[in-house]
């Protein structure tokens, strides 16, 4: 199946040009160096830093040198374009998408290319073509967005540790590996090193490691665990934050509302139900399902920001609807802006309501090729001053430096979503400053979320060794924490 690949790129090695097009930023050329030189490595770097083009640089020059001969990048199905683009705009070599129907993919394996790129789906669905194909040449595995497989359980993840071995050198890239939790990292470094770094048992490691998110207690008592953890990370890993860039500073700002006299009803009504449920609950049943009591409250994060998402005969305008007219008013008389709301039927809504901006919209549901043509008009297009998207859909691979503000109608509790979307617009190509605007609910869910994700993120900025210490006067939420939210 495979032969006449092999031929022709045993044919052809000698005739390939491995030098990089492009010019590489002072800490890119460190970082390089870094991965050019070691075969398990975990790319850290803050989003926005440019870590395609690292790997890529190295990876090159990889195969210049022989150690490898072709590359397997591994990412989500939205990105697979914008790793072609970003091959094919750093270097002078071929890259090959394993994408579409079974059949299609099929003959995908028979295309020479240095680079071949595949969505995390159809590694487990090609799984034994892989296999084979791996076992041709020496190859370097890269893992874009790793926390895809931070569920060691996950058929993804499974299907990952399979091929793990076949490499002979592997990399895993994300800004934010610890997006919720210490246990997240587990899984992304067992692909790399067998357990070397992290130890070979999940149990183990999540035992020692775990953190109460909604439990009794500050940050701080958490240190002595949390700084071993990273130390064991900062031995074997790179990461730089933004200070290494001189970009533009981030100006954050929390716009508060107060709900009227219908939509507060509707929110009072859904609230009263879930104290309910909760006060009669045990304790010890919520820490165990805690994520599931977080779904329930999402329910009152809907409500904050729209009574229409869950309350079909609401027809009024939402309070955060009409602030939002007014913030955008300001903005787009000479910016451009992104709106970030968690909910589809929101999107939906304000790219009707603001058609005067040219608004366009993005969402997980979108064909790659309408969601590059929606980025290529928000660009490039000067009449197109808005976007609307969904966080989780457009948090990564994306540039959207045309914009330089970010303003959140409502937010999930998922610190990455979060964190990666205000870098859409935050990253290099960014000459102006960057304003970060929440439009949170006075007395209403929105406040709490707040203060989960601020502590998720520290948590994170503390395990990376971004920050030096966990102080906080703050605590996590227990049973009387939710029913404290709920009135």
């Amino acid at each position: 199946m495979f032969g006449c690949q092999m031929n022709f790129y045993q044919k052809k090695k000698m005739n390939f040009d491995f030098s990089s097009k492009t010019k590489p930023l002072e800490h890119q050329i460190e970082a390089t160096e870094f991965v050019k030189i070691r075969k398990e490595i975990p790319l850290f770097d803050e989003q926005g830093l440019g870590k395609s083009k690292i790997v890529i640089d190295a990876l090159c020059d990889n195969m210049r040198q022989g150690i490898i001969d072709s590359v397997l990048i591994i990412c989500k199905k939205t990105l697979l374009k914008t790793w072609e683009r970003e091959i094919f705009k750093h270097s002078h070599l071929r890259s090959n998408v394993i994408s579409g129907a079974r059949r299609k993919r099929g003959r995908s394996f028979m295309h020479f290319s240095h680079f071949h790129i595949i969505n995390y789906e159809s590694v487990s669905q090609e799984l034994e073509k892989i296999k084979v194909f791996l076992g041709l040449y020496k190859f370097a595995i890269v893992l874009d967005e790793s926390t895809a497989i931070k569920n060691p359980q996950s058929k993804t993840a499974q299907s990952i540790f399979e091929i793990k071995n076949l490499a002979i050198k592997k990399i895993i890239i994300t800004g934010t590996p610890l997006p919720n939790r210490p246990e997240d990292l587990w899984s992304q470094f067992y692909f790399l090193d067998d357990g070397k770094t992290l130890g070979s048992n999940f149990k183990d490691f999540k035992s020692k490691f775990y953190i109460r998110l909604k439990g009794e207690g500050s940050l701080r008592k958490y240190e002595h665990e949390l700084s071993e953890l990273r130390d064991q990370i900062n031995k074997v890993s790179i990461r730089r934050t933004k200070s290494v860039l001189e970009l533009p500073e981030k100006i954050y700002t929390d716009v508060f509302v107060t709900l009227d006299r219908e939509q507060k009803i509707i929110y009072e009504d859904l609230r009263k139900k879930l104290y309910v449920e909760i006060k009669k609950t045990d304790g010890s049943v919520i820490r165990k399902k805690i994520e599931n009591y977080l779904v329930k409250l999402l329910r009152l994060t809907q409500i904050a920001s729209n009574p229409g998402l869950i309350d079909e005969s609401y027809n009024s305008i939402p309070v955060k609807f009409r602030k939002l007219d007014s913030i955008l008013k300001e903005i787009l008389k000479d910016e451009k802006a992104i709106v970030w709301s968690s909910f589809r039927r929101n999107i939906r809504t304000l790219k009707k309501r603001y058609q005067n901006y040219g608004a366009q919209m993005l969402f997980g549901e979108m064909s790659i090729d309408d969601r590059n043509k929606v980025v290529d008009k928000f660009m490039n297009d000067e009449e197109c001053k808005l976007l609307i998207a969904n966080p989780a859909a457009a948090k990564e691979g994306l540039t959207l430096t045309a914009a330089n503000n970010a303003i959140y109608l409502d937010r999930s509790f998922k610190m990455d979503d979060y964190i990666q979307s205000q870098d859409r617009i935050h990253r290099i190509g960014q000459e102006k400053k960057c304003k970060i605007i929440k439009i949170i609910a006075k007395d209403t869910i929105d406040e709490y979320t707040d203060e989960i994700l601020q502590k998720k993120f520290l948590l994170a900025q503390f395990t990376l060794g971004d920050i030096k210490t966990l102080e906080t006067k703050e605590k996590f939420l227990t049973k009387y924490d939710l029913l404290k939210i709920l009135g």
